[in-house]
């Protein structure tokens, strides 16, 4: 199942109904042939990532007869283009020396996420049948933390001294393994970082001259406990291709590269996405048991947000007795403040990703979402006051709702706002806590504020 010119042609835009023609195409082979030599040659020419979306649209008993049937022939890449859940699945169906096996094929960085997402011990198990060199080289990695630079860099990386020739440094990259590179970097006696040159670089030097002479000196390396958020941030301000990983006696230990970065930034976006919604992760391919477990939490978070809304209600019970139409217009208020707090918490989540939103413009930022929010409520409130005279024909209810919806907004901008930010101070995930803790102070306090309102409005 080796890369080759048979891949789907993606310039044709028909890949999803290509895949989904191979992919019901495969399960009836499946279900009625046994012939190996067929199924591999079906598969033979694809894309690893192909072969993954192939796999992955399975159901659970094809998927594991499939990777059953091609084990001879299973390409290590597929793992890294499946779901974390998917992986697992996959991978047990090989045994410790088959999976080391596969892996031993990988670069280094790809090989390190396929052993982090093995059950626990389970790596251990894998390195034993790693030659010695290797399986030292894993063991410490994996000691590193997995969302920094040391965690996410490939160690593979082209280091020459400072006095070396450029025909010396051509020789040797002729010579080399090291499976793909952008750049190639100069180091001094000790192995410190001193500079960078690109491959393009040498293809316009002069063979005698030294690459001291050539090196770009002006290069920004990444220390080794960089977390993958600034690291992110870095390839982005710089429009970095690559850059060296350094430790804390500036000698590089390894190397980052773009699609690493780009990695990373997929996950991030999923798990933002994923967080906004009350779940850590995607669980599209979990079963029912750890889907439902999965989504308990957010659940548990709702349910008391009701019970708290039911107080307050409960509270004021006396003012919905002597008017009762009021109770046709309680969720409006809640309503609005949650959608109003959802776009401010939306645009400080990304905001504060992207490095965009910091100690220097945090007041303008907090500034500029009070002012919107105080803008759209009082629009808002307006208008719906208006339409609830038109209504009711009384003013007081007009009253009630326009400044219970005004007041609202005008919170959830605030919170919508501080919430974020206040929750990445204290080095939490903003995107997981700030939508529970926004969600039921805006559903509260719009129900407190429409209720209250009421009470003063109706019993002055």
């Amino acid at each position: 199942m080796n890369m080759g010119s048979k891949s789907l042609n993606l310039s044709e835009g028909r890949l999803a109904q290509i895949l989904a023609e191979k992919i019901t195409a495969l399960q009836v082979f499946l279900d009625g042939s046994e012939d190996n030599k067929t199924l591999i040659k079906l598969m033979e020419g694809l894309y690893p990532s192909e072969i993954a979306y192939l796999i992955q649209h399975l159901s659970e008993d094809h998927r594991h007869q499939c990777v059953m049937r091609l084990k001879d022939q299973f390409n290590a890449e597929i793992l890294l283009f499946l779901s974390p859940s998917l992986r697992r699945e996959v991978t047990n169906c090989f045994d410790i020396s088959e999976l080391s096996k596969i892996l031993m094929h990988l670069e280094s960085d790809d090989a390190l996420i396929i052993l982090r997402d093995l059950e626990e011990g389970q790596h251990q198990e894998v390195l034993r049948y790693f030659p010695s060199e290797k399986s030292r080289f894993f063991s410490e990695r994996l000691r590193y933390p997995q969302y920094t630079a040391s965690g996410l860099m490939q160690s593979e990386v082209l280091v020459f001294p400072d006095h070396w020739k450029v025909f010396q440094a051509l020789e040797h990259m002729r010579s080399c393994h090291t499976p793909r590179f952008y750049d190639v970097f100069v180091v001094d006696a000790s192995r410190r970082f001193l500079g960078a040159i690109e491959l393009s670089t040498f293809v316009k030097c002069q063979e005698q001259e030294t690459l001291s002479e050539i090196m770009t000196r002006n290069v920004h390396a990444i220390p080794m406990d960089w977390r993958q958020e600034e690291i992110t941030f870095m390839f982005r301000l710089y429009e970095l291709i690559s850059a060296p990983v350094i430790d804390t006696a500036s000698r590089i230990i390894g190397v980052i590269t773009v699609d690493d970065v780009m990695r990373v930034i997929e996950d991030k976006v999923a798990e933002d996405f994923m967080h906004l919604g009350g779940i850590h992760a995607s669980d599209f391919h979990e079963t029912v048991r750890k889907t439902s477990l999965g989504r308990l939490h957010w659940l548990m978070i709702t349910v008391i947000d009701v019970i708290l809304i039911s107080l307050v209600i409960q509270y004021f019970e006396a003012v919905l007795y002597f008017k009762q139409g009021l109770t046709v217009l309680m969720p409006i208020a809640a309503a609005m403040g949650g959608n109003s707090g959802m776009q401010a918490a939306t645009v400080a989540i990304r905001a504060l990703t992207t490095r965009d939103l910091n100690t220097l413009n945090m007041v303008r930022f907090l500034w500029k979402e009070v002012s919107v929010s105080w803008f759209n409520g009082g629009l808002f409130g307006l208008g719906l006051g208006g339409l609830a005279f038109l209504w009711f024909k009384d003013v007081r209810v007009a009253l009630v709702l326009g400044g219970a919806v005004l007041f609202n907004m005008l919170w959830a901008g605030i919170a919508g706002t501080l919430f974020p930010i206040g929750i990445a101070r204290l080095s939490g995930d903003p995107a997981l806590s700030s939508g529970p803790l926004l969600t039921t102070t805006t559903d509260v306090l719009g129900y407190g504020l429409f209720l209250g309102l009421s009470y003063l409005v109706f019993r002055l």
